[in-house]
């Protein structure tokens, strides 16, 4: 059996300030620039050819970061309560790219408690990874990822700052819970709903839409009859007891809900 594969610099469960990250890309355009001006001024130079363990190298980076990014941004986003802690998350992923087992242990000095470690659980079992390098699976076909999430506590101007992507997650889930959740599709990709209910929250009009997902494109399928079950599904929702429910002037609300979806949304119940 193959090492799992470590996410060491995955630590820190908060969001970066804009300032901070536009100063980051705006220095990562200027370096690119600079790169390009100087193979100008040199064109005799030639690019340096990569040996296939450079591409390999580069290509499990590519992976690292964004397996990085969405586990974070995921339990950002989930992570409404302000709940503190530090926890290893253990993820489990078959040869098909199927997320099979979302396991977690305590660690560090703030040892994580029981809401925290579900937290975790269910923003892994509700993600959608890109492909794992096809040399980082064991002899069975599954690797097995190691990621250290440290939840800091926020401060209010950061809070209120994440007040509306806390909104889409909930609401997300309010959907989810009531539609793919009870039955998980055989495919992966991005459902959009597209809702008209009145002051009450009774669904009066609902369009779904079923999409690609952009780590996963090629394991989605079109699907008419689970896009008619879920147009009937979000008939019958009572929009008033979703999060953030709220009407126009003239007593309406639109609005729309979208989410990801996959074979192992649901958990380990529905493996």
């Amino acid at each position: 059996m193959s090492p799992a594969v470590p996410l060491s610099r995955l630590s820190l469960i908060r969001p970066i300030s804009p300032w901070l990250r536009l100063t980051a890309i705006i220095g990562m355009a200027c370096a690119l620039m600079a790169c390009e001006s100087r193979q100008v001024a040199s064109p005799a130079s030639a690019p340096a050819v990569l040996s296939p363990e450079d591409v390999k190298r580069q290509q499990f980076n590519a992976f690292v970061a964004r397996f990085q990014s969405i586990l974070g941004n995921r339990a950002l986003e989930a992570n409404s309560e302000d709940l503190t802690g530090e926890v290893r998350l253990r993820i489990k992923i078959d040869r098909n790219n199927e997320v099979f087992s979302c396991e977690t242990q305590a660690m560090g000095l703030a040892t994580a408690n029981a809401p925290l470690a579900e937290l975790s659980k269910k923003v892994c079992w509700s993600a959608v990874f890109p492909v794992v390098p096809a040399d980082r699976l064991n002899k069975d076909g599954n690797v097995e990822i190691v990621a250290p999430l440290i939840y800091l506590p926020m401060n209010d101007i950061l809070r209120l700052s994440m007040q509306p992507r806390y909104q889409q997650y909930t609401q997300s889930r309010y959907f989810a819970e009531r539609t793919l959740l009870k039955a998980p599709p055989n495919s992966i990709g991005v459902v959009t709903f597209e809702y008209l209910a009145n002051r009450q929250g009774k669904v009066e009009e609902c369009v779904v839409n079923l999409e690609r997902h952009r780590e996963r494109p090629e394991a989605f399928k079109y699907d008419n009859v689970l896009q008619s079950r879920l147009t009937e599904q979000c008939k019958h929702l009572d929009l008033a007891q979703m999060p953030g429910f709220s009407v126009d002037e003239t007593g309406v609300s639109r609005g729309a809900v979208a989410f990801e979806y996959s074979p192992w949304m649901a958990g380990p119940r529905s493996r």
